[in-house]
């Protein structure tokens, strides 16, 4: 078993998790097909693209007659406008401990005890920075704030094993013994990240005696967005990794390089079932819908950027080419911070072209793709990319709207774009202005671009990706079932 520092909390957590819900009442079995228990630390009705997928994979086994249950936790700071299309009486949530709090707290009565940072008088803080070779937001904090910062972080590294949702896992297990004591499921899938989940599944495998598969949508200890971590804490999660891995039935993942790099590494076969979009969603009957502008080629990003990664910089350069056409585009941000968007649309003079919206409940923003003229997607352009496939490639599809790629030339979403002849993929800020020319003459004489073929979304429905998925449970839950 691992053993985490936070163990004698976690037992503490868990007599009382016990405590709480040995006494409720049980759900009846109902007899179908399959008993699946799903673990998610996201589920709609909070509205992140993570519980998109897993809402909608729950309601896919209820169609085909399997008796799920959710396992899922309570996020903070998620809107509650998701859709929630299957019965609420199947979930089951559960409180959690926020293991991150400690810091914020120690952070908010510094600003009220200690006096704040003294101004390095003569020498400027990017100076001082450049010879320390240091960061300069590390030369502006007093000596206090760096302490503070350091323990912090070294509080963190050990408490959030094996993510900050660490203090879900104890109640997640306690109401999972619960629930398969009065309902023991065939399978248990779980979902990350974050990857506490595989944590609660694993031991709620070994307590009702039921196989498990561990579900990557995105990666773990290799993940290149997350993992700005101290060297000992890469071995330890490495080290869990390889141990949780090792005892679950099998492995799904969103793309084929993934399935490939999660076999060689942990030895396993692994199933492939790419996120798709869910043509209820999008209804063939309503399209074409009336345009977001009559006037202006409006280029719309549904999502988040991460600084340095993820970067819409040669969109930028080719919207300064474009001279004063650039007054007939629009680009809207939608859902995305404006610390990562407006700067850099200042340093290239784009600011009049370029908006910032706040996020919207699920189905408006489909409906919003589905209206713009083009759909932007962005990748990081490295090798550490390979694999990665976003989820909002697929509602691409689903609106059949023009998509304008710009990252990683030979990543999945470029070759899909590529060979459907869904846009344009491209990290060459000319090859961009030059496509957006096309895309104005075109609106301005004909009034709005047309949509893709409806053939283009062939294939690419959740509901195909997800029947894999259930050939691979009703494998794997056979010989006990």
């Amino acid at each position: 078993m691992y053993r985490s520092p936070l163990r004698t909390v976690y037992k503490i957590c868990s007599v009382l998790a016990f405590t709480v819900y040995w006494r409720q009442p049980g759900i009846e079995p109902e007899g179908n097909k399959l008993k699946i228990l799903i673990v998610s630390w996201y589920f709609p009705p909070f509205n992140t693209i993570g519980a998109v997928r897993v809402g909608k994979f729950a309601r896919f086994l209820l169609a085909q007659g399997h008796d799920v249950r959710i396992l899922s936790g309570t996020p903070p700071n998620l809107t509650e406008t998701l859709p929630l299309e299957i019965d609420p009486s199947r979930i089951v949530r559960t409180p959690w401990i926020d293991v991150s709090a400690l810091p914020r707290t120690v952070q908010r009565w510094r600003k009220k005890i200690l006096p704040p940072p003294r101004p390095n008088y003569g020498v400027a803080p990017e100076e001082i920075a450049a010879v320390l070779h240091l960061p300069e937001t590390e030369v502006r904090r007093s000596l206090p704030d760096r302490l503070l910062h350091a323990a912090s972080s070294f509080y963190l590294n050990i408490v959030s094993a094996p993510d900050a949702m660490a203090g879900w896992v104890p109640f997640a297990v306690a109401r999972g013994r619960k629930l398969c004591r009065d309902w023991k499921p065939d399978l248990i899938y779980a979902s990350g990240p974050p990857f506490s989940t595989f944590l609660v599944a694993d031991r709620l495998a070994r307590s009702c005696g039921a196989p498990w598969v561990a579900e990557y949508r995105d990666r773990w200890v290799d993940d290149p967005y997350f993992n700005n971590w101290p060297s000992w804490r890469k071995r330890i999660l490495t080290r869990l990794e390889r141990r949780l891995m090792s005892r679950c039935a099998s492995i799904v993942t969103v793309s084929e390089p993934w399935a490939q790099r999660f076999g060689e590494k942990f030895g396993k076969q692994v199933s492939v079932a790419m996120n798709g979009f869910d043509p209820r969603d999008f209804p063939l009957d309503e399209m074409p819908m009336p345009p977001l502008s009559r006037d202006k080629l409006t280029i719309l990003y549904s999502g988040s950027i991460y600084a340095g990664k993820r970067d819409p910089a040669p969109l930028f350069k080719a919207l300064k080419a474009l001279g004063d056409r650039r007054r007939d585009v629009q680009v809207i941000f939608l859902g995305t911070k404006a610390d990562y968007v407006t700067p850099l649309a200042a340093q290239f003079g784009v600011t009049d072209t370029v908006e910032v919206r706040p996020a919207v409940p699920y189905l408006e923003s489909i409906r919003m793709q589905c209206q713009a003229d083009v759909l932007l997607l962005l990748q990081w352009d490295g090798a550490e990319e390979q694999g990665h496939t976003p989820a909002k490639l697929f509602e691409y599809i689903g609106a059949m709207r023009p998509i304008l790629g710009i990252g990683l030339e030979d990543g999945v979403p470029a070759n899909i774009i590529r060979r459907h002849g869904l846009g344009l993929f491209t990290k060459d800020p000319e090859l961009i202005r030059q496509q957006i020319e096309t895309w104005l003459d075109e609106k301005q004489k004909g009034g709005a671009l047309p949509d893709h073929p409806t053939e283009v979304r062939i294939g690419f429905e959740r509901d195909n990706q997800y029947k894999k998925i259930e050939i691979l449970l009703e494998d794997i839950a056979a010989p006990a079932h």
